[in-house]
């Protein structure tokens, strides 16, 4: 159940942050990654997704070989620099910021304001 969940997620996520267009080259995308995959056995599928898009080295196919892939085209530019580089960034392990304690100083006498003391906030009176 929960992996149906998680695809229908996916789906829905893919859908509404991109074209239709884009959506339907997706076959392209797998039929370019076993061609890969036949000229280097040891090839993972994020390490070409990692080539084709965040990369910015060429490599030896020809360029319209690679116009039929997804977001690849001019007006899908803006996705091009970190569509998954977001799963290829190692996490940082988090250190522990330095605290030190800030000393308050508290005053003997309360501040009031002058603007809740004086007639101007007064209702109206009658004479």
């Amino acid at each position: 159940m929960k992996k149906v969940v998680s695809i229908s997620f996916l789906i829905v996520f893919l859908l509404a942050n991109t074209e239709l267009h884009e959506v339907l080259k997706v076959p392209l995308l797998f039929e370019h990654y076993l061609l890969h995959k036949q000229e280097d056995k040891n090839q993972s599928f994020v390490t070409f997704i990692y080539k084709h898009y965040v990369s910015v080295q060429d490599h030896f196919h020809l360029q319209n070989d690679h116009d039929g892939l997804p977001l690849k085209t001019k007006d899908c530019i803006k996705y091009n620099p970190g569509i998954v580089s977001f799963l290829l960034i190692p996490y940082a392990r988090l250190q522990e910021a330095p605290y030190q304690l800030k000393q308050r100083i508290f005053f003997k006498k309360v501040f009031l304001s002058n603007l809740n003391q004086g007639n101007i906030w007064q209702p109206p009176q009658i004479s």
